[in-house]
Formats: structure tokens, C-alpha cells, sequence
């Protein structure tokens, strides 16, 4: 703590107060039930804690890593279902922050800082786990913009996103193959599936799902840090 400055060091001990006060006493029988955290997560929306990735001006309270890793150690030590919804969302804002177009901040930044949008990562893939180099699913050139196929699997937070940062081959030929993988900003919608819930021994809280894409259209401005226009980074 001593790292931080006098702001950090009370948004440290402001998520704390709240794991002690709300998240431990019902941690144990929420896991047990195999709950989903509605009301923790509006919470910590309403402390402001899903933003803490987002700087200036599309967030309020960007802060340095380690007050960041403190946050996520405290979150952990409540329950560890609310650290997984917390930490997936904050590397897709932080992604967006520093790789993004600034048409992909302004439309993404704002709504993922105060949690009204909230993000997950989706890498893995049931035949090579989080292997890059055995990536199947694939994003194919269609009318200006993507059409992806393709399945991933134990993708945490799925069913309540409303944005994947997905993983997947823009450039199937590409050797070494992962030279070819992109990230695509994909809302849910039309071609993909959420086809259940895989079960757990822990970590509960936060579902963990398979994706399923068939051919599903996405558009040409969701490859991260590419202008469609210019074809070419920002």
C-alpha cells in the first residue's frame, strides 16, 4: 500500500470494506448454490471497480498496477467469482485502451468503465486449450467485414457479456501460424451459440461456457486497432 498514492490507497480499502461487509457473508452459500452475483456485481459496479482499466476521458478512476493487482487480491480473498468477472473484463479495457482505434474507444471505453457493458476473453478452444498455434476458430473476408466459425470453450463470464474479445485466424496460411491470429470486438448476436454451462468443483459464481460460431457476420471495424478504411493499423 505504501506505493500508492492517498486516492489509491482509499480505493483499496473502499473494495475491503465492501468484501468484508457484503461479500463474505454470503460468499459461501452463493457458491454452494451455484448463484450468479446479480446483486455483488451491481455493487461493484456502483464502486466504480470495473473501470479501474479505463484511463481519461472514457474513465474516471484509471489506476496504476499495483493498485490493480491490490484490488483483484481483495476481490479474491471475498470470493474468487467475483475476482474472474473483474479481472476478464479489465483486459479487454485494457486492450481496447492501448490497441484500440479511437472509434473502438469512444464506442466501447465509456459503457465497459462503469460496467453497463461488461467483457469477457475468449482463447480457448477444446482441441489445444489456449494453444495459439492450434487455433481453428477462423474469421474469413465477407462483404467489408468477417464472417467467423469456429468454437471455444471454458470461456468465463459468456452467457452475461455483451462483448468478446475473440481470438481467432484472420490469415490461415500464416507461418508461424501465429502471426495470423486477430482479435475481433464481437457483440453477441445472429451465428453464435452459448451451448451450456460447463460444471465446476469451484469458482462457481461466474459461469463458464462453450461458444459456438457458424459463420456468424461481423463487421469490418471490429478487428482491434484497424481502420477498415485504411486496412492498416491506427
Amino acid at each position: 500500500m505504501d506505493t500508492l498514492n492517498a486516492d489509491e490507497q482509499e480505493i483499496v480499502s473502499l473494495v475491503a470494506r465492501f468484501v468484508d461487509r457484503e461479500v463474505r457473508p454470503v460468499a459461501r452459500p452463493l457458491e454452494h448454490d451455484n448463484a450468479y452475483p446479480e446483486s455483488l456485481i451491481e455493487q461493484m459496479k456502483s464502486l466504480g471497480v470495473f473501470g479501474l482499466t479505463v484511463p481519461a476521458p472514457y474513465g474516471e478512476y484509471h489506476v496504476s498496477a499495483a493498485c490493480y493487482a491490490l484490488v483483484t487480491e481483495e476481490l479474491a480473498r471475498g470470493w474468487m467469482s467475483l475476482a474472474g468477472a473483474f479481472g476478464g473484463h479489465s483486459v479487454v479495457c485494457h486492450l481496447i485502451s492501448r490497441f484500440g482505434t479511437d472509434e473502438q474507444r469512444s464506442r466501447y471505453l465509456p459503457r465497459l468503465a462503469t460496467g453497463g457493458l461488461r467483457a469477457t476473453m475468449a482463447l480457448t478452444e477444446p482441441g489445444g486449450g489456449s494453444d495459439l498455434q492450434a487455433m481453428r476458430t477462423v474469421a474469413r473476408p465477407c462483404d467489408g467485414g468477417w464472417s467467423v466459425s469456429g468454437a471455444k470453450t471454458w470461456i468465463s463470464n459468456a452467457r452475461h457479456c455483451g462483448l468478446i474479445a475473440l481470438l481467432c485466424l484472420t490469415d490461415a496460411q500464416s507461418r508461424p501460424a501465429h502471426q495470423g491470429v486477430s482479435i475481433l470486438l464481437v457483440e453477441p448476436g445472429p451465428g453464435l451459440t452459448i451451448s451450456r454451462d460447463l460444471p465446476k468443483l469451484g469458482y462457481k459464481g461466474v459461469e463458464s461456457c462453450e461458444l459456438s460460431f457458424d459463420e456468424m457476420p461481423v463487421p469490418g471495424n471490429a478487428l482491434l486497432g484497424v481502420s477498415p478504411a485504411t486496412g492498416s493499423p491506427r
